[in-house]
């Protein structure tokens, strides 16, 4: 099986620049970014796993990577930032996130509780000292500060003003401003590039006293859970999932003239989206990705799951009852990684990379 059949792989103008003159080095990557998504992340755990404890050291690499990730992408940087045992810390988040069971009609209440477990689970102290100090890799944690009727939890509110929010947004990006604010907590204050800083490019320190409310916003889904109230540092407010705004981050990220100019961006998907709204619009393109490197699963690798699917949220209403089926086909798609892994790894050795590469 030939690796770019199991991976599509697809770059910006910059990056693939970058990949036709110099090849694709670790040394080359001065920033990564992870998608939203909940379950989908699920075929990249073991991609994650080879990338933090291996990948990115090798070549002497030394330079700083900022890790710029969107709620489930959050939580997989997060883990990744453990101080000794990535991999490890990795295998911890999986587990955990495959040992979430519900209720028939589920509320709110017990699926933020559940979600909230899980983040309890992989974010151990170690992992929070990690995010917090980490000598090469500097995180930032995309939420959106809700605005107008989004503020409400009232069910009514909340959905009348995310249905104004995703209409509005079909004509224009720049109407989500009215209903959301990007707000990034950052190691360090953040220093990244936003292309629509309209939208929000508020940096909020990431400290010991709100690591664990920021990890658990970036993934806090309306109206299926609950919002994260006033966290420490930050303005006071109602704060949700950053993929919202950010779904599969269309962002520069790094400035022009980095020395290390490649996004790296292992994915899920095949394209790049680049807000939740965004999903059913396939006019809406990126338009800011140009230095960005995206790894997703091919064809060959989509033949291996359960109706050519990665895992998703609607699992949980596709095997309503049926939990061992769902966990067979999100542990299929888990086995299906290990080939991402081993392909990127025969990407990486090839000598020409940026023949396989086709324009992001």
């Amino acid at each position: 099986m030939d690796f770019h059949d199991v991976l599509t792989l697809r770059a910006g103008p910059a990056a693939r620049a970058v990949l036709a003159k110099e090849g694709l080095s670790p040394r080359h990557v001065g920033a990564m970014a992870g998608a939203a998504g909940g379950p989908k992340w699920l075929i990249l755990s073991a991609l994650d796993r080879y990338l933090f404890s291996d990948w990115l050291y090798r070549d002497d690499a030394a330079q700083p990577i900022d890790l710029v990730g969107s709620s489930i992408g959050a939580w997989r940087f997060a883990a990744a930032c453990h101080p000794h045992d990535p991999a490890g810390s990795i295998d911890t988040l999986e587990r955990a996130y495959l040992d979430q069971f519900y209720s028939a009609k589920p509320t709110r209440d017990e699926i933020s509780g559940t979600v909230r477990a899980i983040l309890d689970t992989f974010l151990t102290d170690d992992v929070r000292d990690g995010v917090l100090s980490h000598p090469r890799f500097r995180m930032h944690v995309l939420t959106v500060r809700s605005r107008a009727l989004t503020r409400s939890e009232a069910r009514g509110a909340l959905m009348f003003g995310s249905s104004l929010g995703a209409l509005g947004n079909a004509f224009s990006r720049n109407s989500l401003r009215w209903f959301f604010e990007r707000v990034v907590f950052s190691r360090g204050k953040g220093g990244l590039h936003w292309a629509d800083a309209h939208l929000g490019d508020r940096a909020i320190e990431l400290t010991a006293a709100n690591v664990r409310d920021a990890v658990y916003a970036s993934g806090n889904v309306p109206l299926v859970m609950r919002g994260v109230v006033d966290p420490a540092g930050a303005p006071v407010g109602v704060y949700r999932d950053g993929g919202i705004v950010d779904y599969h981050i269309d962002q520069p990220l790094l400035a022009c003239e980095a020395d290390a100019p490649l996004v790296l961006m292992p994915h899920y998907d095949e394209r790049l989206v680049p807000g939740w709204f965004d999903k059913s619009l396939p006019w809406r393109r990126p338009r800011h990705a140009a230095n960005t490197l995206l790894i997703g699963p091919g064809p060959a690798l989509r033949d291996r799951l359960v109706e050519r699917k990665v895992p998703d949220r609607k699992d949980f209403y596709r095997y309503a009852g049926r939990d061992d089926a769902r966990l067979a086909a999100w542990q299929q798609a888990i086995d299906a990684g290990n080939l991402m892994r081993d392909a990127f790894i025969e990407f990486t050795d090839s000598a020409d990379p940026a023949r396989y590469v086709k324009p992001l």
